[in-house]
Parts: structure tokens; C-alpha cells; sequence
């Protein structure tokens, strides 16, 4: 104790955190400050992402790349609804949808999903390559 102030610990956030009652808690309460920021960043990010890869399709409509523009839309576009609607949900207390479990849903099912496109992403130098090799073979073919 210091001039009579009692230093604060952030050990309970931190075992709260791990419990299952923080998790599964049907009245929650409000987001800390910090969550609440981070999860309106993410929500930009989703928003910023949308945006950048539906300009990207329009431009790349007839290449290779035009199907994971398609995917990284739906993608972005999804997060951005579903972490608008945890923002406001968040924000007015409602008491099942706000619960915290929903934003672990929404993140493992974003993470499943981010590894498909990217599954997606890394074939695509295999198709450059035989492309490659059936424009060489049709040359040759009257």
C-alpha cells in the first residue's frame, strides 16, 4: 500500500479467464475496455478486408485468384456481420447472446475456415504449373 492506495491485481481476470463459468455464463455483463476495443478492431479488420478483397475480385474476375477473392469476401464479410452483431448484443446486455462462449464459436470457426482458403491458396501454383505444361502440350497438337 502506497499513500493509502491499494494496488490492484489483474490475477482474478486471468483465472476468470480460464474457468468455465466465464465461458458459459448466460449473463455475462459488460466487456472490459480492452475486449471491447479488440473486438471493434477486429471487426474493422473484417470491414477493411471486405472492402480490399470484393475490389480485388472486380479487377481479377477471369484469373486463377478469382475464386479466393470470392472465398476471402465471404469470409470477411461473414466476421464483419457476425462481430457487428456481438458488438451490439455485447453492448445492450442481452442475456443469451452476449454470452462469451460465442466469441470462442466465432473465432474457431473463422480459424477453420482461414485454413481452407488457405489450403485453397497454396494449390494454386500447382495449377499455374499445369496450365504451363498443357499450353506447351496443345502447341504441338494440330
Amino acid at each position: 500500500m502506497l499513500f493509502g492506495i491499494k494496488k490492484q491485481t489483474n490475477y482474478k481476470y486471468m483465472s476468470n479467464l480460464l474457468s468455465l463459468k466465464m465461458w458459459f455464463n448466460l449473463y455475462p455483463g459488460a466487456l472490459t475496455p480492452f475486449f471491447r476495443y479488440t473486438l471493434i478492431a477486429a471487426t474493422i479488420a473484417f470491414l477493411i478486408g471486405t472492402i480490399v478483397s470484393r475490389f480485388f475480385y472486380g479487377k481479377n474476375k477471369k484469373t486463377l485468384y478469382a475464386k479466393i477473392y470470392a472465398q476471402f469476401f465471404n469470409f470477411s464479410l461473414t466476421g464483419l456481420i457476425i462481430g457487428a452483431l456481438l458488438i451490439f448484443f455485447t453492448s445492450e446486455t442481452i442475456p443469451f447472446f452476449s454470452a462469451r462462449f460465442w466469441f470462442a464459436v466465432w473465432f474457431l470457426v473463422h480459424a477453420v475456415w482461414a485454413w481452407f482458403i488457405y489450403k485453397k491458396l497454396k494449390t494454386i501454383p500447382k495449377i499455374k504449373e499445369e496450365i504451363k505444361k498443357n499450353k506447351e502440350y496443345q502447341k504441338y497438337i494440330p
